[in-house]
């Protein structure tokens, strides 16, 4: 009988990790999304929806955060803030959603806490999340931040204990907490991103991946993410110190390249950067430096960053929140301008702009991370998405290693073997059901009826309240599944400017 048992659980087991597998990788574009009332409002991310009716949000993926950080719309004033709304990719306002659910921190179902700012405060709360034509997860853990003088952050946590993964694999609407990226281009010819949680787009890799080791908290930099750079050249100049080399964060959420002061000051020398005359790593658009930025890691691995993605128009937020040129006589470097500003405060960082060149996959799960030659942002490219199913429900121990391949016309064993395996499961299922049964079944004509039992209140996924003890999320209800159903182009794919759905101006 215990055999018997052992075989039914191992059928159920081998069934829920299949349905996992079956599950599309949830593909979220990287895109200009509307997020004020108005319509003016327009910032460049990925697009999610928020309570209930949905507030709109365009947020950057950010490996720092473990949890889905938002600001609160009483930091831009009011909903017709459109300067303020748009710059900080959407706000939210809890009066408006009737499925916001405030938590208390250690109460809360989210995943570790991220760092806070001394002078912000945070609420935590659950609400629905809806995701761009594919599904809502109804519980979701968010933070609300609100800054007194401003300088609050939002994104979308693609960390090492990420909730927001953890939370579209237990929703039923991605496969795995695996992420392929890439961002796509801020060049003055721009080109939508896209983000694959469960897989990558094969379409837009140009070359081998190159697999990289996930670095633990004990690190030095505060990203999970990290690489050695052991060479860095501007137009056949070397940027680094002799055989000085640079730890850096891959770090999608940040544009530019973030160097460490020394490098940035070597830069501007070799490209004649005059900052008394032009501010921060600006030039004349007349004469701007000719040259590529060429980025080797320890491991050998290359990039090298194109001139006209390097240099573009000056640009930052119009009075809608747009990205947009705001000085068309200056021509400015993808690189952040820290030549005076100390060392130890800075992360040197590879950002957008190097990921624009290298497709990025993120392996938590195996503590590792992949990248590969990017193809090139001129070239389009209809997404193909490629899936990556790491089952949870059950570990089941691996194979005896199999013989050598046989010749091609002999007989596939390996498919008779697994009919009959799977054969003898369904048999042995088949007989244990019925003889639970009739077992059942004489236990009833045997004893009394018994009066039924009231149903217990429904319990919400957090049933433990140890507030020194921060869990993962446990339970996570999926609607709306609908998206799972279309093309893989068609889930991805969105106008740039579309009208934000049910966005409810608050009173």
């Amino acid at each position: 009988m215990r055999c018997i048992t052992a075989a039914l659980i191992c059928t159920y087991c081998i069934s829920q990790a299949q349905a996992q597998c079956d599950i599309p990788p949830l593909a979220l574009a990287w895109t200009n999304t509307t997020v004020t009332a108005d319509g003016l409002g327009v910032t460049r991310g990925v697009e999610m929806g928020i309570g209930t009716p949905n507030q709109i949000f365009a947020l950057r993926p950010y490996t720092a955060l473990n949890n889905t950080r938002v600001n609160n719309v009483a930091d831009c004033g009011s909903v017709s803030n459109d300067t303020c709304i748009g710059g900080q990719g959407g706000v939210f306002s809890s009066p408006a959603s009737s499925s916001y659910s405030v938590s208390i921190k250690g109460n809360w179902n989210g995943s570790e806490v991220d760092e806070e700012d001394s002078t912000g405060s945070y609420v935590y709360f659950n609400d629905k999340v809806s995701f761009l034509s594919a599904a809502s997860v109804y519980g979701f853990p968010v933070v609300m931040e609100s800054e007194p003088d401003g300088g609050s952050i939002s994104g979308l946590p693609i960390g090492s204990n990420s909730s927001f993964l953890l939370a579209a694999v237990k929703g039923g609407v991605a496969p795995s907490q695996v992420v392929g990226l890439w961002p796509g281009s801020r060049s003055l010819a721009p080109v939508d991103g896209l983000m694959v949680v469960g897989g990558y787009d094969s379409s837009r890799v140009a070359g081998n991946f190159t697999t990289f080791a996930v670095s633990d908290a004990s690190s030095r930099l505060p990203c999970p993410l990290q690489v050695n750079v052991t060479g860095l050249t501007f137009a056949g100049w070397s940027l680094l110190n002799g055989s000085d080399t640079m730890t850096a964060c891959v770090e999608p959420y940040k544009q530019k390249f973030v160097f460490t002061p020394a490098i940035a000051n070597s830069f501007a020398r070799f490209t004649g950067q005059n900052s008394t005359a032009i501010k921060g790593m600006g030039y004349n658009s007349t004469n701007p430096p000719l040259g590529e930025l060429v980025v080797t890691l320890s491991n050998g691995y290359t990039t090298t960053i194109s001139n006209s993605e390097l240099f573009a128009l000056r640009r930052g937020s119009d009075q809608y929140g747009r990205y947009a040129i705001t000085n068309a006589s200056v021509v400015e470097a993808g690189i952040s301008d820290n030549r005076d500003e100390d060392e130890s405060t800075q992360t040197p960082t590879l950002g957008g702009l190097f990921l624009t060149f290298n497709y990025l996959v993120i392996d938590y799960e195996n503590d590792e991370f992949r990248m590969a030659p990017a193809v090139a942002s001129s070239q389009d490219t209809e997404a193909s998405l490629e899936t990556f199913c790491t089952p949870t429900p059950t570990q089941l121990a691996p194979p005896p290693a199999s013989p050598a391949p046989a010749p091609r016309h002999s007989t596939n064993i390996g498919a008779i073997v697994g009919g009959v395996v799977g054969g003898v499961v369904v048999l042995i299922a088949a007989a244990v059901a019925l003889f639970l049964y009739r077992r059942q079944l004489r236990k009833r004509r045997q004893q009394p009826p018994i009066a039924e039992m009231a149903s217990p209140a429904a319990m919400s996924p957090r049933s433990m309240s140890d507030v020194y003890t921060l869990r993962s999320p446990t339970t996570w209800g999926s609607v709306d599944a609908s998206g799972a159903d279309k093309p893989q182009a068609a889930v991805h794919e969105m106008a740039a400017t579309g009208q934000p759905a049910e966005m409810e101006v608050p009173r």
